[in-house]
């Protein structure tokens, strides 16, 4: 784990880059800011660059998942279960912004686990038009903080790392740690309902975008995947996961109208 802190004073936030070792936009952002000569700072942030040691090694992870290891053990024998405790030790109690990428989609997206005021605050200001509650997931860094994650678009691209230096700047903008203006949204809500287990499966629908019930949305041969009611996929693709399709989910309509969690 690697830390920088940008500017002076108590950190308005934290931003997470790296958990997985084979996603290097967050950190390529990050590197992008930390030389802007010309930045304005009125503010200080802290990035995180969470696994090193899988970057290292161009691989997702060490021994297991980071982002599925949360809260962690100082004294587990994971390399990963000891990083997630030290991270979170790390973070304290600072806003999260924890940045990713896919290969499921190029358009950049917000996700979330807890919704709080703050955590409901932050995906305004990240200025993206989608937020996916992902709470079905256990285990991830956002689970634990109040934080936000946002895949980047598709892992190893250009585009990745200039959408991620965008929303940090967006980011950074709307807490007043640099200078400039941000746009703030009320990004329309995804509800994860389920994972779609399952491997070899070529993935035919689009994300974000209504699977008709009874249509095919993903085949293996002569076999076929149909749900028996209409969703929505999100984080489908046909190589993203190696026990999975992605996840279907319900539309829940503008931020706005979504209450915080209790």
């Amino acid at each position: 784990m690697r830390v920088h802190t940008l500017g002076d004073g108590e950190p308005a936030l934290a931003v997470v880059v790296g958990q997985h070792g084979d996603e290097p936009c967050g950190e390529r952002a990050m590197e992008r800011l930390l030389a802007d000569d010309d930045l304005e700072l009125t503010g200080a942030v802290t990035f995180v660059v969470g696994n090193e040691r899988a970057a290292e090694l161009e691989q997702r992870f060490v021994d297991e998942d980071l982002n599925r290891a949360y809260p962690g053990d100082p004294d587990a024998a994971s390399h990963e279960a000891r990083l997630a405790s030290e991270l979170l030790d790390e973070l304290d109690d600072l806003v999260v912004l924890d940045l990713h990428s896919t290969v499921s989609t190029d358009e950049p997206f917000a996700l979330y686990q807890r919704l709080t005021p703050r955590s409901r605050e932050l995906i305004e200001r990240t200025g993206l038009d989608r937020a996916v509650d992902i709470r079905t997931e256990p285990g991830g860094l956002t689970n634990h903080v109040d934080g936000v994650a946002v895949e980047c678009g598709y892992k190893g691209s250009e585009a990745a790392v200039d959408n991620a230096e965008r929303v940090v700047r967006n980011v950074l903008a709307a807490y007043g740690v640099v200078e400039g203006e941000a746009a703030v949204s009320d990004p329309t809500v995804f509800e994860v309902t389920e994972r779609v287990d399952g491997a070899g499966y070529e993935f035919l629908g689009e994300n974000f975008v209504v699977v008709p019930a009874g249509e095919p949305f993903a085949r293996r041969g002569e076999e076929e995947l149909t749900f028996d009611e209409p969703f929505y996929p999100v984080l489908m693709s046909t190589d993203g996961y190696d026990e999975s399709v992605g996840f279907a989910a319900q539309l829940r309509g503008p931020l706005s109208t979504v209450d915080d969690d209790e």
